[in-house]
């Protein structure tokens, strides 16, 4: 399988649109993965309705040159994507993304009709309900950013795919993976059932990492990063493998990408996956704070070891609107507020899944100093 690395200082159009076209020449060609008159989806990163130099969503110079590029093939495109917590359009309207679909006339699409799909492979859930638009097409091209994860570690091309699932559904599913272990399971689960839809069709990922994040990612904890690079591939998941060697961090702790190779739903062995384009180099992103590896992760699957070895988060009431953002998506509803207050954490309750984090407009949580009984046993 092969990934394509080509190196780009910056969002300049032309130069990104020649990068992207170079890097799919590497795949074979447009052409030959995309026929014309098929319909092409493109699956947007719009976590919330940040900023596009955050680093943090899809940027808008990224997509316009792959639509140009599309269009030089096929008019048939659509895209679109569920965020969090915010109206999909509103959220575009913010990144810089929707002015592109406009100029464009790229149809956005209804993320709210639903489809079942199944997984044959599965190992805890074999059944996911998605915005069915995402999946009546002949083509996907995934356009993930390139970013550190506080529960995923990495988010890249794979962890992406978890948008396929409507917006506050996304908390259902934390419910039922209140665990990193069980999480890293049930989005493989998902690819999985994303694959079986998408068999024997083209599936293009281009993951964006002109500017990237690190740090506590994926939202505004994070801290935008001059990597300065695209990658490319047919396989999701040898992209992620190769974008932890970009990153400079550790496979061991990436999780997901290690669930899906260990599946064999892509490779994770770098010996097996050609690398061309431009030299790997280690861009040297800084972790999640206090990462762990596999094996220490599954010592979480026990509440109460959660509670007494994790950090949780905390509120900087400096920083926080009291928007109520962080109780809206909280899946176990232990993040609360009342009537002009601040919001509040039933710490015991909370599945450790950051996703108040993720959808904070003010980067006003974070975690706190791990329990010393913690730094003993994980460290």
């Amino acid at each position: 399988m092969k990934v394509v690395i080509k190196n780009c200082n910056e969002y300049d159009l032309d130069l990104v649109k020649s990068k992207i076209k170079e890097s799919l020449d590497e795949l074979g060609g447009l052409p030959s993965l995309i026929k014309p008159n098929d319909k092409v989806f493109i699956k947007l990163n719009c976590l919330g309705p940040f900023n596009q130099d955050l680093g943090i969503t899809t940027h808008p110079v990224v997509l316009k040159a792959v639509i140009e590029l599309v269009k030089e093939i096929t008019p048939n495109i659509s895209l679109g994507d569920n965020p969090a917590v915010r109206d999909q359009i509103q959220t575009m309207k913010k990144n810089g993304t929707y002015d592109v679909a406009v100029e464009e006339n790229v149809r956005i699409i209804d993320t709210k009709e639903f489809k079942k799909i199944y997984n044959p492979t599965y190992k805890l859930y074999s059944e996911f309900e998605v915005s069915k638009e995402m999946l009546d097409n002949d083509v996907i091209i995934n356009l993930p950013k390139l970013k550190t994860h506080s529960l995923a570690y990495i988010t890249a091309a794979e962890k992406n795919l978890f948008g396929f699932i409507y917006g506050l559904n996304k908390s259902a599913w934390h419910v039922k993976a209140n665990n990193p272990s069980i999480f890293g399971q049930v989005i493989n689960d998902l690819y999985g059932a994303i694959k079986e839809n998408y068999k024997d069709k083209p599936f293009i990922s281009i993951c964006d990492g002109i500017i990237a994040l690190e740090g506590e990612g994926p939202s505004t904890g994070g801290k935008a990063k001059d990597a300065k690079v695209l990658l490319t591939s047919l396989d999701p998941v040898s992209l992620d493998r190769v974008a932890v060697e970009v990153m400079g961090l550790d496979f061991n702790k990436s999780y997901i990408t290690k669930i899906a190779g260990e599946r064999g739903y892509g490779e994770t062995d770098l010996s097996k996956i050609e690398i061309v384009g431009d030299k790997l180099e280690n861009k040297h992103f800084l972790e999640p704070h206090n990462a762990l590896d596999n094996g220490k992760l599954a010592i979480l699957k026990f509440k109460p070891l959660r509670n007494a070895l994790l950090e949780h988060p905390t509120i900087d009431h400096n920083k926080c609107i009291r928007c109520g953002e962080c109780t809206r998506i909280c899946p176990p509803k232990t993040m609360v507020i009342e009537k002009g207050e601040y919001p509040h954490l039933k710490t015991l309750k909370c599945i450790r899944c950051w996703c108040c984090a993720e959808v904070c407009p003010q980067n006003a949580i974070s975690k706190s100093k791990r329990p010393v009984l913690g730094k003993i046993l994980l460290k």
